[in-house]
């Protein structure tokens, strides 16, 4: 009988080059548990690689510092031999706990590194069927190169593997871990849900970043430049250029991979991004020098060792002082880019219990264009809360002349917060100069708003609580090329009364 932990395969997750081969699948546990754990652990991985508590330090407590937050823990199991490690194992999933188990590349035969490469990596295992002796491990490293270019991330896809090959792996990788990996020697690690997480949402988990005072904490980047000239004398007598280029790919993924991890998580969190083009702009710009920066200072670090390279102390100061003004800027941003969210936020609760009162307003108009006679670009068009379709949801006039207006009654006087005017989208065509009247009479008219070369497909206008029935929008320059008004949408918003 086979008993099974189901989880996501992540594809759309990220990929060793921006973590490594441990904490991906530590992640990939932690989602089994809660779907969005998986990228929740990433980012607090990611921070844990730049600041704060150094990475260094003890293995199993730096992880369980991160997984605490998510309510969850890393339980350590003692095993001694293979006996007690397959039923540790089978033990483990059946108290829905996925195990994450740490071996040697060098015995993993399945993998493209068996033989090659002398160092850590972590699979899942998730699944076990006592009667035919198997269990089912998920690997993000299958088919690295083929879902390459097809998938952002590295998928955790199933393999079944006899319980003697699971125990052939442990055992070798755990006669290696006796004098190099101490913290893995004689262990099993699975993550266990223990309490309720203190961490609910992407937003909830950038705030958190944003808010903690990174200035007085270790940040390892910082650190990395003071002992380059240390490193670089260390690797005197190394001549094996592969060594070097896998202590680089380290420090890589530490600072460069993260940071494409920790943006990645920023746009999560506040997903408007992607429609703000004046936010977008800033923040794509911000991100993109960021990234290139250490991409660039890691490139020129391996670069250097290779020759030898001695940093000088004068370019020592600039890159610290360089790293420091970048955090600055990132946490200011990330500060302007919560407060606008908070107060669109506020202003998105607060507009619920306003009304658009021109959706039940009587809608007029100096002329209307028809395409025959039975289509018509009418007046009232322009308020019926639809603006897909240019012949039936919007309102154009004539091309006889320069000057159209648009006249709403809203059938007494209403105290008006806000009025949106939705243009034509189309370039050239946009509305470019017009004034925006309120009248309780159609005889004296006050101006709310008044618009010169506008450029804008969406324009807001605040009223202030204005008393108005009648609105109009008065337009002298109905576009740039030609003499035809075209709006989609009018809305007048206020508080019912």
């Amino acid at each position: 009988m086979l008993v099974a932990l189901e989880m996501d395969y992540y594809s759309e997750g990220y990929r060793t080059m921006h973590s490594n081969c441990v904490d991906l699948p530590m992640a990939g546990a932690a989602g089994f548990h809660q779907y969005e754990n998986y990228f929740y652990y990433t980012f607090l991985y990611a921070v844990m690689m730049n600041w704060g508590e150094a990475a260094g330090g003890d293995w199993v407590a730096s992880r369980c510092t991160i997984l605490n937050k998510l309510g969850l823990t890393l339980k350590v199991t003692e095993v001694s031999d293979a006996a007690e490690l397959l039923p540790a194992i089978r033990m483990n999933i059946d108290q829905q706990c996925p195990v994450v188990m740490i071996a040697n590349y060098n015995y993993l035969f399945f993998l493209s590194q068996y033989g090659t490469v002398i160092d850590d990596h972590a699979f899942l295992i998730t699944e076990y069927d006592s009667a035919r002796r198997l269990f089912v491990i998920r690997e993000n490293q299958l088919n690295k190169e083929v879902t390459l270019n097809v998938m952002k991330g590295e998928p955790f896809f199933k393999l079944q593997l006899t319980e003697e090959l699971i125990a052939d792996i442990w055992s070798k990788s755990n006669a290696s871990f006796k004098e190099i990996r101490n913290y893995c020697y004689n262990k099993l690690f699975s993550v266990a849900k223990i309490g309720e997480p203190e961490v609910h949402s992407y937003l909830e988990l950038v705030e958190d970043f944003a808010q903690c005072c990174y200035e007085n904490c270790s940040n390892h980047l910082i650190e990395a430049v003071d002992r380059f000239n240390d490193n670089v004398s260390l690797m005197e007598g190394l001549n094996d250029a592969s060594a070097i280029a896998v202590e680089f790919e380290t420090m890589r993924r530490s600072f460069h991979g993260s940071a494409i991890i920790m943006f990645d998580i920023f746009e999560k969190a506040l997903p408007w991004l992607s429609s703000h083009e004046e936010w977008r702009q800033i923040f794509g710009g911000f991100r993109d020098r960021y990234i290139k920066f250490r991409y660039q200072l890691i490139s020129g670090w391996h670069a250097d060792t290779l020759r030898r390279k001695l940093m000088p102390p004068g370019r020592v100061l600039q890159l610290k002082e360089e790293i420091r003004q970048l955090d600055t800027e990132l946490f200011s941003l990330l500060g302007k880019l919560l407060a606008y969210h908070h107060k669109e936020q506020e202003a998105h609760h607060a507009a619920q219990a306003w009304t658009n009162y021109a959706a039940c307003a009587a809608v007029s108009a100096d002329s209307e264009y028809s395409l025959d006679p039975a289509t018509v670009c009418q007046a009232s068009q322009a308020v019926n809360g639809k603006w897909e379709n240019w012949v039936t949801d919007s309102w154009h006039s004539d091309t006889a002349q320069p000057v159209h207006w648009l006249l709403l009654d809203l059938l007494k006087p209403r105290e008006i917060r806000k009025v949106v005017i939705r243009h034509s989208p189309a370039p050239g065509y946009i509305t470019m100069d017009y004034e925006l009247q309120g009248s309780n009479d159609t005889e004296q008219w006050e101006q709310i708003a008044a618009v010169r070369n506008n450029e804008s497909v969406l324009t807001v206008h605040e009223a202030d609580g204005c008393s108005f029935r009648y609105i109009r929008l008065y337009i002298t320059y109905p576009a740039q090329n030609d003499f035809q008004a075209r709006i989609f949408e009018l809305e007048v918003w206020g508080l019912p009364v």
